[in-house]
This record gives C-alpha cells, structure tokens and sequence, in this order.
C-alpha cells in the first residue's frame, strides 16, 4: 500500500481529498517509542484525562452542570493551590463566583482566553496564588479545572479535507488521516497517511490535529509561518518546551543553545508557526527530545518528515489545511 500510494500523483487543492499528494501519503512512520508517546495521550484524551488541553483549543464549561456545582469545584480547585484562601472577599467561594461572573461576562472560549480571565478575577480582587510565580499558579488552576472535566473541550467540527489523528480498525491505534467525505450520522471516510488505506470511521473516532499543539500559544497573530512560509494565523512554538522548563531554569541549557536559563529566556525563545506546522512539530517526539535534539528552527527544518511535510504544505491553498 505505502508503495502504491507513493505512486499517486500530486493533485491540484480541488482533487486533494480525493487523492492526497504522495507527500502526504509517504510521510514516514515515527520510531515505536514517539508513536506510543502520541498514542497513550490520544487515549487518555478520549477517556476524559491526559495533558492539558492546547491554549487555542475550544474549552467551555460542561452544559450538563450547574454553576453551583461548577462554583463549588472551581473554589475547591483554588484552594488546592492555596490552602490558606479563606471565605472573605479574596477567599476560594467569592474567587469561585467571580470567574463565572466574568465567564458569563467575557465568554472565554479557548484555555489561554480562560487563564486571561481567571488572572483578571485576582488582579481585580487583589488575590495571589502564589508570591512567586502567580502565571503558573493561574494555568495549573485551569489545567485542574480540564482535568476535573468543569472546563470540557466541545465536540469537534470534523471538515472534509481536514487533516486529523484516528483510529485504524485493524490495529485500534491512532494514525495520521485526511477525512476524505462525510457520509452522514457522524460518520466520515478518511484516508490513512502511512498506508494509502480509505475506511469508514465514525466521528468519535477522529480528532483534529489541532488537539496536538504546545501549551504556549496564547498570542495568537497573523503572519508568515517560519516553517511552511504560508500565511496563516500563528501560534509560538517554545523551541524547549515549556513542561521541560524546570529541568534547565537555573541550570544548564540544552548542548548548543546560548542564552541564560532563566525563566525570561525560556519563556521567549521559540519561534512562530501555523497551528498545522505546530501540530506536526508535536507529532514529530515528546517534550523532552523536543527539547534535547530539535531545540532549534533549522534542526527541525533538518528532519526528513518535517521537509516532507514542509514541501507538500508550502504548496497549499489557504482552504486546504
């Protein structure tokens, strides 16, 4: 199949969804280790857990809820990362009530749009979670809201053409796969990437890639992607991934980057890419090798699999991915 597929000839944007360009077709399987990495976090993602949800994706509080129920958890939330709030006009409840006050207000729909208006409720209520690092304090509060499932992404819009993770049956394992047609009562056909193999897959078993970005892309801009070249809306790409921060704050960077390990510096040093190309950097090994051997732009650009996909999304139309 991958040889046959590696035959098809590229199409024009019109035909992509019927015959995927061979580039995409013949992107390369990763290593089992990165695959099971990528696997393991899709599953947990389907079964309600697994990491953080990616600052631009879609989060809303669960419609089945109610705000007492959600008021009640978020302040339980709070106080887990500081015990010592208390029940006045700066403590856990009022914190609590005040957030969907202004989510009502504001109507937050992404997690770094949460985190903005969560940092708003303490400035306005002279609130500090914590003297050191109030930011981080601000997103592991909403991390935890996600993972108690208060704040739940909503189902995902699933588009022809789209390219997306899902579920190949005869292994039940997360693949790469462009949705090829909607064929109705939420099922799609979709092509799958590493084997040129079409199957009928219901919707539940299909996410966007999207789901897959670095948590750090909250000031989101339009512009040139540093990677593809196309012009799109950008994310930031933290070239060491911000989970692995600790590992070098006030240590020592990865082998070949100058700069000083401190907070500033992580925190800045990136670059600037769509959210596909941000997606497919995610795709290509977990944080920490991330951070080890593609720490750079042009060790990235270095990688076979991200030239592949370099070359075949340079040539894109804006409505193709």
């Amino acid at each position: 199949l991958k040889a046959e597929a590696a035959d098809a000839p590229a199409r024009t944007s019109a035909a992509l969804v019927a015959h995927p360009p061979a580039l995409q077709i013949a992107m390369v399987r990763q290593n089992d280790s990165k695959k099971a990495a990528r696997v393991a976090a899709l599953r947990a993602e389907s079964a309600g857990g697994g990491p953080a949800p990616a600052p631009l994706a879609a989060l809303e509080l669960r419609e089945d809820e109610t705000p007492e129920e959600a008021e009640r958890k978020i302040a339980r939330t709070l106080k887990a990362k500081r015990p010592d709030l208390g029940e006045d006009a700066s403590g856990a409840p009022y914190l609590a009530a005040s957030l969907l006050a202004y989510a009502s207000e504001k109507r937050p729909g992404s997690a770094a749009a949460w985190r903005q208006v969560l940092a708003e409720v303490l400035a306005d209520a002279d609130a500090v979670l914590d003297e050191d690092d109030q930011e981080d304090a601000v997103r592991w509060v909403i991390d935890d809201l996600c993972r108690k499932r208060v704040l739940v992404r909503p189902e995902p819009k699933i588009e022809v053409g789209a390219l997306v993770f899902a579920l190949l049956a005869e292994d039940d394992e997360w693949h790469e796969a462009v949705v090829q047609a909607a064929l109705g009562e939420a099922s799609f056909r979709v092509l799958f990437l590493e084997y040129g193999k079409p199957q009928e897959t219901a919707a539940a078993n299909i996410r966007p890639m999207e789901a897959v970005v670095d948590d750090g892309a909250e000031d989101a801009q339009e512009g040139k992607c540093e990677m593809c070249g196309q012009h799109r809306l950008l994310t930031f790409h933290h070239l060491i991934p911000k989970d692995t921060h600790p590992t070098y704050l006030k240590k020592r960077l990865p082998v070949g980057i100058e700069g000083e390990p401190t907070r500033g510096f992580l925190n800045t040093y990136g670059t600037m890419v769509c959210r596909h190309c941000h997606s497919v950097i995610h795709r290509l090994a977990p944080n920490d090798v991330l951070a080890k051997e593609y720490n750079t732009l042009q060790k990235l650009l270095d990688e076979p699999s991200i030239q592949r996909w370099v070359q075949w999304a340079s040539q894109q139309h804006r409505g193709i991915y």
